[in-house]
Protein backbone atom coordinates (compact mmCIF):
# COMPACT_ATOMS: atom_id res chain seq x y z
CA UNK A 1 0.00 0.00 0.00
CA UNK A 2 1.56 3.78 -1.02
CA UNK A 3 1.94 6.28 1.49
CA UNK A 4 -0.57 8.90 2.37
CA UNK A 5 0.53 12.56 1.33
CA UNK A 6 0.67 15.48 3.97
CA UNK A 7 0.65 18.41 2.08
CA UNK A 8 2.98 20.72 4.62
CA UNK A 9 1.46 23.95 2.87
CA UNK A 10 -1.41 25.35 1.02
CA UNK A 11 -4.48 28.72 1.49
CA UNK A 12 -7.60 26.54 0.53
CA UNK A 13 -9.70 29.77 1.88
CA UNK A 14 -7.96 31.77 -1.02
CA UNK A 15 -9.97 30.14 -3.77
CA UNK A 16 -12.64 31.65 -6.04
CA UNK A 17 -15.43 29.52 -4.25
CA UNK A 18 -16.34 27.58 -1.41
CA UNK A 19 -17.76 24.61 -4.46
CA UNK A 20 -13.61 25.44 -5.63
CA UNK A 21 -11.94 24.87 -2.54
CA UNK A 22 -14.17 21.54 -2.02
CA UNK A 23 -13.37 20.28 -5.45
CA UNK A 24 -9.91 20.96 -5.09
CA UNK A 25 -9.80 18.58 -1.07
CA UNK A 26 -11.88 15.83 -3.53
CA UNK A 27 -9.18 15.98 -5.97
CA UNK A 28 -6.38 15.64 -3.04
CA UNK A 29 -8.45 12.88 -1.21
CA UNK A 30 -7.90 10.89 -5.01
CA UNK A 31 -4.84 11.74 -5.06
CA UNK A 32 -3.49 10.26 -1.40
CA UNK A 33 -3.41 13.51 0.54
CA UNK A 34 -4.53 12.87 3.83
CA UNK A 35 -3.51 15.60 5.75
CA UNK A 36 -2.32 19.29 4.89
CA UNK A 37 -1.61 22.65 6.55
CA UNK A 38 -4.51 25.52 5.61
CA UNK A 39 -2.79 28.36 6.54
CA UNK A 40 -4.48 31.68 7.22
CA UNK A 41 -2.65 34.96 6.83
CA UNK A 42 -4.96 37.47 8.61
CA UNK A 43 -7.78 38.06 10.99
CA UNK A 44 -10.07 38.30 7.60
CA UNK A 45 -9.79 34.64 6.81
CA UNK A 46 -9.20 33.16 10.03
CA UNK A 47 -13.03 32.20 10.35
CA UNK A 48 -12.48 30.47 6.42
CA UNK A 49 -9.59 28.25 7.76
CA UNK A 50 -11.82 27.41 11.34
CA UNK A 51 -15.08 26.28 8.47
CA UNK A 52 -12.83 24.62 5.71
CA UNK A 53 -10.71 22.56 8.91
CA UNK A 54 -14.69 22.07 10.33
CA UNK A 55 -15.83 20.00 6.95
CA UNK A 56 -13.28 18.05 6.56
CA UNK A 57 -10.52 16.01 8.58
CA UNK A 58 -7.83 16.50 6.24
CA UNK A 59 -7.47 20.10 6.89
CA UNK A 60 -5.62 20.83 9.90
CA UNK A 61 -6.44 24.82 10.56
CA UNK A 62 -3.34 26.92 11.20
CA UNK A 63 -3.99 30.79 11.94
CA UNK A 64 -1.39 33.48 12.00
CA UNK A 65 -0.68 37.14 10.91
CA UNK A 66 1.39 36.98 7.36
CA UNK A 67 4.06 39.87 6.86
CA UNK A 68 2.40 41.03 4.13
CA UNK A 69 -0.86 41.75 5.79
CA UNK A 70 0.16 43.85 8.93
CA UNK A 71 -1.91 46.70 7.48
CA UNK A 72 -5.31 44.95 7.61
CA UNK A 73 -4.94 44.28 11.55
CA UNK A 74 -7.26 45.40 13.59
CA UNK A 75 -6.37 46.67 17.39
CA UNK A 76 -6.79 43.52 19.79
CA UNK A 77 -5.79 41.11 16.66
CA UNK A 78 -3.50 39.17 19.29
CA UNK A 79 -6.39 38.22 21.35
CA UNK A 80 -8.18 37.60 18.93
CA UNK A 81 -5.61 35.23 16.97
CA UNK A 82 -5.19 33.64 20.34
CA UNK A 83 -9.04 32.66 21.15
CA UNK A 84 -8.91 31.06 17.45
CA UNK A 85 -6.29 29.17 18.46
CA UNK A 86 -8.11 28.07 21.32
CA UNK A 87 -11.41 26.76 19.90
CA UNK A 88 -9.37 23.79 18.14
CA UNK A 89 -6.72 21.90 17.65
CA UNK A 90 -4.44 24.00 15.62
CA UNK A 91 -1.45 25.65 14.50
CA UNK A 92 0.22 29.04 14.52
CA UNK A 93 0.89 30.42 11.13
CA UNK A 94 1.51 32.17 8.39
CA UNK A 95 3.48 34.19 10.35
CA UNK A 96 7.16 35.38 9.06
CA UNK A 97 9.42 38.16 7.82
CA UNK A 98 9.59 39.10 4.46
CA UNK A 99 13.04 41.44 3.06
CA UNK A 100 11.78 41.41 -0.42
CA UNK A 101 8.17 42.78 -0.59
CA UNK A 102 7.79 44.80 3.02
CA UNK A 103 11.49 45.61 3.77
CA UNK A 104 10.41 49.32 4.83
CA UNK A 105 8.42 47.70 7.81
CA UNK A 106 10.71 45.17 8.87
CA UNK A 107 10.75 46.87 12.05
CA UNK A 108 7.08 46.26 13.00
CA UNK A 109 7.49 43.00 11.13
CA UNK A 110 9.97 41.31 14.04
CA UNK A 111 7.51 42.76 16.90
CA UNK A 112 4.27 41.06 15.03
CA UNK A 113 6.50 37.75 14.62
CA UNK A 114 8.27 37.43 17.77
CA UNK A 115 4.51 38.31 19.59
CA UNK A 116 3.50 35.13 17.66
CA UNK A 117 6.02 33.09 18.47
CA UNK A 118 5.65 33.90 21.48
CA UNK A 119 2.08 33.09 21.33
CA UNK A 120 2.95 29.60 19.87
CA UNK A 121 5.39 28.89 22.65
CA UNK A 122 3.09 29.81 25.53
CA UNK A 123 0.31 27.54 23.95
CA UNK A 124 2.63 24.67 22.61
CA UNK A 125 1.78 25.05 19.50
CA UNK A 126 4.31 24.22 16.26
CA UNK A 127 4.66 27.33 14.40
CA UNK A 128 4.38 27.46 10.11
CA UNK A 129 6.94 30.36 9.01
CA UNK A 130 7.62 32.64 5.77
CA UNK A 131 10.65 33.89 5.89
CA UNK A 132 12.45 35.99 2.81
CA UNK A 133 16.29 37.62 2.70
CA UNK A 134 16.17 37.98 6.44
CA UNK A 135 17.83 34.79 7.09
CA UNK A 136 20.31 36.40 9.93
CA UNK A 137 17.32 38.37 11.57
CA UNK A 138 15.50 34.91 11.88
CA UNK A 139 17.76 32.75 13.29
CA UNK A 140 19.07 35.23 15.80
CA UNK A 141 15.13 35.57 16.70
CA UNK A 142 14.77 32.22 17.25
CA UNK A 143 17.56 31.64 19.22
CA UNK A 144 16.05 34.31 21.48
CA UNK A 145 12.69 33.36 21.47
CA UNK A 146 13.31 29.46 21.74
CA UNK A 147 9.88 28.23 20.51
CA UNK A 148 9.11 25.00 20.03
CA UNK A 149 8.89 23.17 16.26
CA UNK A 150 8.54 25.23 13.74
CA UNK A 151 8.56 24.89 9.83
CA UNK A 152 10.20 26.77 6.97
CA UNK A 153 7.51 26.76 4.17
CA UNK A 154 8.93 26.54 1.06
CA UNK A 155 12.43 26.87 2.22
CA UNK A 156 14.49 29.49 0.06
CA UNK A 157 17.61 30.12 2.39
CA UNK A 158 21.47 28.86 2.58
CA UNK A 159 21.34 25.18 2.35
CA UNK A 160 24.63 26.28 4.99
CA UNK A 161 22.11 27.24 8.00
CA UNK A 162 19.92 24.41 7.88
CA UNK A 163 22.15 22.03 10.63
CA UNK A 164 21.33 25.01 13.14
CA UNK A 165 17.75 25.65 12.30
CA UNK A 166 17.46 21.52 12.36
CA UNK A 167 19.30 21.99 15.88
CA UNK A 168 16.85 24.56 17.15
CA UNK A 169 13.60 22.68 16.15
CA UNK A 170 12.95 23.60 12.15
CA UNK A 171 11.45 21.53 9.64
CA UNK A 172 11.79 22.30 5.96
CA UNK A 173 9.14 22.09 3.56
CA UNK A 174 10.10 22.55 -0.13
CA UNK A 175 7.45 23.67 -3.18
CA UNK A 176 6.81 23.09 -6.80
CA UNK A 177 9.79 25.70 -7.03
CA UNK A 178 12.49 22.57 -7.10
CA UNK A 179 10.98 22.23 -10.42
CA UNK A 180 13.22 24.97 -11.95
CA UNK A 181 16.44 23.70 -12.59
CA UNK A 182 18.07 27.38 -12.51
CA UNK A 183 17.38 26.89 -8.77
CA UNK A 184 20.32 25.21 -8.03
CA UNK A 185 20.84 26.87 -4.41
CA UNK A 186 16.99 25.77 -3.74
CA UNK A 187 18.08 22.07 -4.57
CA UNK A 188 21.29 21.98 -3.16
CA UNK A 189 18.93 22.66 0.16
CA UNK A 190 16.87 20.21 -0.33
CA UNK A 191 19.55 17.30 -1.14
CA UNK A 192 20.94 19.05 2.89
CA UNK A 193 17.80 18.90 4.41
CA UNK A 194 18.20 16.51 7.26
CA UNK A 195 15.79 13.61 6.66
CA UNK A 196 13.69 13.58 9.66
CA UNK A 197 12.65 17.30 9.36
CA UNK A 198 11.91 17.05 5.53
CA UNK A 199 8.18 17.85 4.05
CA UNK A 200 6.52 19.02 1.03
CA UNK A 201 3.83 21.32 0.23
CA UNK A 202 1.82 22.82 -2.20
CA UNK A 203 1.23 26.46 -1.83
CA UNK A 204 -2.33 25.60 -3.59
CA UNK A 205 -4.34 27.64 -4.88
CA UNK A 206 -1.53 30.10 -5.64
CA UNK A 207 1.26 27.88 -6.56
CA UNK A 208 -1.11 25.90 -9.09
CA UNK A 209 0.84 25.38 -12.48
CA UNK A 210 -0.30 24.27 -15.70
CA UNK A 211 0.77 20.56 -16.39
CA UNK A 212 0.13 19.85 -12.42
CA UNK A 213 -3.04 18.44 -10.39
CA UNK A 214 -4.84 21.64 -9.21
CA UNK A 215 -4.85 21.81 -5.62
CA UNK A 216 -3.17 19.55 -2.78
CA UNK A 217 -3.76 16.96 -5.16
CA UNK A 218 -0.24 18.23 -6.98
CA UNK A 219 1.85 17.05 -4.03
CA UNK A 220 2.13 14.01 -6.20
CA UNK A 221 4.06 16.39 -8.73
CA UNK A 222 6.26 18.12 -6.01
CA UNK A 223 7.22 14.59 -4.71
CA UNK A 224 8.35 13.02 -8.07
CA UNK A 225 10.52 16.27 -8.92
CA UNK A 226 11.97 16.12 -5.78
CA UNK A 227 12.79 11.69 -5.80
CA UNK A 228 13.98 12.63 -9.30
CA UNK A 229 16.47 15.37 -7.98
CA UNK A 230 17.34 13.35 -4.76
CA UNK A 231 18.12 10.30 -6.56
CA UNK A 232 15.04 8.49 -4.04
CA UNK A 233 11.93 6.79 -4.68
CA UNK A 234 8.87 9.00 -4.76
CA UNK A 235 7.66 6.50 -2.13
CA UNK A 236 10.30 6.42 -0.39
CA UNK A 237 9.91 10.46 0.21
CA UNK A 238 5.98 10.24 0.56
CA UNK A 239 6.35 8.11 3.44
CA UNK A 240 9.53 10.10 5.01
CA UNK A 241 7.01 13.07 4.63
CA UNK A 242 3.99 12.37 6.15
CA UNK A 243 6.17 10.19 8.85
CA UNK A 244 7.25 14.01 10.12
CA UNK A 245 4.54 15.54 8.78
CA UNK A 246 2.51 13.66 11.76
CA UNK A 247 5.28 14.12 14.17
CA UNK A 248 5.84 17.66 13.39
CA UNK A 249 2.06 18.24 14.24
CA UNK A 250 1.84 15.80 16.91
CA UNK A 251 -0.87 13.96 14.91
Amino acid sequence: MSSPLFDAHNHLQDYDSAAAAVEALRLAAEAGVELMLCNGTSPGDWEAVLTLAAGNKAVIPCFGLHPWFLKEAPPGWLETLESFLLRVPSLVGEIGLDGGKNASDLARQEGVFTAQLRLAKKLGRPACIHCVKTWGKMLGLIKEEAPGPFLFHSYGGPPEMMAEFASLGAYFSFSGAIMDAGREKLRRALLAAPPDRLLFETEAPSADAPGWRAGPAGLVEVIAAAAKISGRTAEELSALSWANGKRFTGR
